[in-house]
Parts: structure tokens; C-alpha cells; sequence
């Protein structure tokens, strides 16, 4: 049972393109909501693609890049904070949240695929 668990997290960190989906179907089918059902499945998929750039960095060049990004993350909550302060005057922590944990999608999604095509171009061509 536990290598069976082990099996299934491995598949959705090889492919977080896969958990981005099945995240987004089941919703879709239980709420009938399309929207809602994309944010939930970009809010729940984020750790996975964030995951999935942290292994395929490490694979590809050997470099650990865990604080890396979590400097990142903590930059970004810091532009994204100073943002809403500025623009508002009240700062909603959970609209800052919510805001900085889809732009870490967003960035971990584009990451993902590029290092994908390169991770593929560079051990077809260059090994």
C-alpha cells in the first residue's frame, strides 16, 4: 500500500500536467463551474509543478535549488504586498496570498515546460 502511494505522488510530480487535469475534471463534474474549477485546479497543482522545476533542475544540471525558491517566493509575496498596499491601503493577506501562489503557477508553469523541451533537446542531441 505504501509503494502504491509512493507510485502515485511520483506520477503526479513526474507529470503535474496530469494532476492540473484530474484536479480540474472532478471539480467540473461535482460544481458544474468551469472557472471555479480552473482556479482550484491552478491553486491545488501549484506544489506540483513547483516540485516538478525543483527535480528536472536537479536532474539536468545537478543543482539544488531549494532556497532558491523560497527566496523567490518570499520576493515575490514582499512586490506582490508593497503592490497592494500601495494600490489599495489595506492590506487583505489572503488576496496577497492567493495572488503571489497563482503568479508561483504561472512562472513554475512556464519553468516546467521549458525545461522539459530542454531536458529532451539536451539528452537526445547533446548526450
Amino acid at each position: 500500500m505504501l509503494e502504491f502511494a509512493a507510485m502515485f505522488v511520483a506520477t503526479f510530480v513526474t507529470v503535474p500536467l496530469l494532476g492540473l487535469y484530474l484536479v480540474y475534471i472532478v471539480t467540473v463534474k461535482i460544481t458544474k463551474k468551469k472557472q471555479y474549477s480552473l482556479k482550484k485546479a491552478v491553486d491545488s497543482s501549484a506544489i506540483l509543478f513547483i516540485i516538478s522545476v525543483y527535480f528536472l533542475v536537479l536532474e539536468i544540471w545537478n543543482f539544488e535549488m531549494g532556497w532558491y525558491i523560497a527566496l523567490f517566493f518570499l520576493m515575490s509575496a514582499v512586490i506582490f504586498t508593497i503592490y497592494h498596499w500601495k494600490r489599495y491601503e489595506d492590506i487583505q493577506m489572503k488576496r496577497v496570498l492567493k495572488g503571489v501562489w497563482r503568479f508561483q503557477f504561472v512562472i513554475f508553469f512556464f519553468s516546467y515546460g521549458l525545461l522539459v523541451v530542454y531536458g529532451l533537446v539536451f539528452r537526445i542531441f547533446l548526450s
